[in-house]
């Protein structure tokens, strides 16, 4: 229900407006569609039926426009139809009965608004939330969904994702979610009439050769040109006044100082999503393993270079000023303002728990099934796999050190007749593992590419000679580097600076010296190195057994 120190604002005429203007919009993309159909199938008409059979040349010209306008309208006649859009979550289903304290949040939001509750809610894997409505017929037996982003579960609290989550049913509210199909429907129509006009169609290609078809054909394909990005500018500027009305009524409902922070904290997820998918969750997954998918977010995100970067990023995001006319939503810098402008404290909302300091992630019991669903919905390849697990905090030794010496296995015997104070040489020169790197399958990799493999090789083992003489890995999202005793060591940063040329081979020789390593192989026979990975498996088994027990 609403407050009474903070009632909603009235449904101002203004959206009703906007949302009229995306019907009219709509209704008027079909009409003139459907009016250029019939202009081109009435071509045959006109100059086979109506005007009198002339000499030859002229004939031929009259079939060619004939044959255009029957294939172009029925053309656009065809790409006109409404296909049946299968709505696909990429997500997994969150049961409210089992997750009781999530849905109190949700269900306090949806009475905030005097709004239904969605019939399903998604977890998902994007820094993301969303609303939506599909099925249905003549606005009966309509599914509401929602979906949640994971990430954003872990990274807002409560009382941001309030904000969230108030920003989206605001969408409900307004009437946006059954305006959005139509303008989605609306534009894989112009773009299937576009397309089947254009490379598609092998007879318009042929008809199209013909000067006197070739331009009345550029004519009609600039001129749907044009429409397509009329249309997009009017429905994608009816659309960022949504989400600006959508956040006026989150700022009452959940306060505006949540929402800036909310907004600033998508932004921030947003720009380390996917390296913390294909650097960190992939390589896990990969291994055999489920990883705690929203701790390791947090983790990662928590990393100093992680969070220096997203800070970057957020500066610059909101040092945009104007939208480009094709955004779908407005600058941050303009939502954060307007929101600061209404100056909303949130309002007290009955059914929320307290703690609103408090991740959102905190409000789910049962997160593990949840995870593992969602991983092997985000990878297909291991959708099938019983994968083991593991804490972020062994994923050192459990997951990197065995695909390190799987790595390193082939080039082993060469590798154990240089030692890490050569290291430098090979990185300048590494024709004698690149030359000996395999080709994935299906494959075949240039030299630049081989060159780079040998890298990581060299990575690799600069990494496992280090762990091999007693130092200690520390691995973890966002960060990885080798301990013994007070010293510690990132591999990855020399082999970086080497081949910058930041760090000369002297200097890398001097350092190898001051801690005593200069000498040591780049690589373990292959005889020790079989009986370590053996070592090692047989010590992860044994800790996750005592684990277990």
């Amino acid at each position: 229900m609403k407050s009474e120190d903070s009632p909603l604002p009235s449904r101002k005429w203004s959206i009703v407006a906007l949302g009229s203007a995306g019907m009219a919009a709509v209704l008027l993309s079909y009409l003139l569609a459907i009016a250029v159909a019939i202009v081109c199938l009435a071509l045959p008409v006109v100059f086979l039926v109506l005007i009198p059979i002339g000499n030859g040349g002229l004939l031929i010209a009259r079939l060619l426009l004939s044959a255009f306008g029957l294939v172009a309208g029925l053309t656009i006649l065809w790409s006109l139809i409404p296909r049946k859009n299968k709505v696909d979550i990429n997500g997994v289903l969150i049961d409210l009965n089992q997750e009781r304290r999530l849905a109190i949040e949700i269900e306090a939001i949806a009475a905030a608004l005097n709004e239904p509750m969605p019939s399903e809610v998604y977890l998902l894997g994007d820094a993301n939330a969303f609303v939506l409505e599909t099925g249905g017929f003549a606005g009966f037996g309509k599914r509401r969904i929602i979906g949640l982003g994971l990430p954003l579960l872990q990274m807002l609290t409560i009382a941001q994702f309030r904000a969230v989550l108030a920003h989206e049913f605001a969408h409900y509210y307004a009437g946006d979610t059954r305006l959005g199909p139509w303008v989605y429907s609306t534009r894989k129509a112009i773009a299937r009439v576009y397309e089947n006009m254009g490379k598609k169609s092998d007879v318009m290609s042929f008809l199209s050769r013909w000067a006197v078809v070739a331009a009345p054909y550029i004519l009609l394909m600039g001129a749907m040109r044009l429409y397509w990005q009329l249309f997009m500018r009017i429905t994608q500027s009816i659309s960022r006044r949504q989400e600006f009305r959508s956040d006026e009524l989150a700022c009452h409902i959940a306060g505006s100082q949540p929402l800036i922070e909310g907004l600033e904290s998508i932004n921030r997820c947003q720009s380390a999503l996917k390296a913390y998918w294909n650097s960190v969750v992939f390589p896990v997954a990969a291994g055999g393993f489920q990883p705690q998918l929203a701790d390791g977010f947090m983790r990662f995100m928590n990393a100093p270079h992680v969070a220096k970067a997203t800070s970057d990023y957020l500066a610059k995001q909101t040092a945009i000023a104007k939208p480009s006319p094709m955004d779908t939503h407005p600058p941050l810098s303009q939502r954060i303002e307007k929101a600061k402008l209404y100056n909303l404290s949130a309002p007290e909302l009955s059914g929320q728990s307290a703690g609103a300091e408090l991740p959102m992630i905190s409000l789910i019991d049962d997160l593990p099934p949840l995870e593992a669903g969602l991983l092997k919905r985000f990878i297909p390849a291991v959708a099938k796999a019983d994968l083991k697990s593991v804490t972020w905090e062994s994923t050192g030794m459990e997951v990197y050190v065995p695909r390190w010496r799987k790595q390193v296995e082939s080039h082993s015997e060469f590798l154990s007749t240089m030692t890490l104070k050569e290291l430098p040489a090979l990185l300048k020169e590494p024709r004698e593992i690149s030359n000996k790197v395999a080709n994935p399958p299906g494959m075949l990799l240039n030299q630049a590419q081989r060159d780079a493999k040998a890298y990581e090789v060299l990575f690799c083992a600069l990494s496992l000679a280090l762990i091999d003489h007693g130092w200690t890995l520390h691995a973890q999202p966002g960060f990885l580097y080798l301990e013994c005793a007070d010293a510690k060591f990132d591999p990855g940063g020399p082999i970086s600076a080497m081949r910058a040329g930041k760090l000369s081979a002297e200097e890398w020789e001097t350092d190898c010296a001051k801690r005593g390593i200069a000498d040591w192989p780049l690589a373990s026979s292959p005889e020790r190195a079989a009986k370590l990975t053996t070592s090692a498996a047989t010590n992860s088994e044994n800790a996750r057994l005592q684990a277990d027990a």
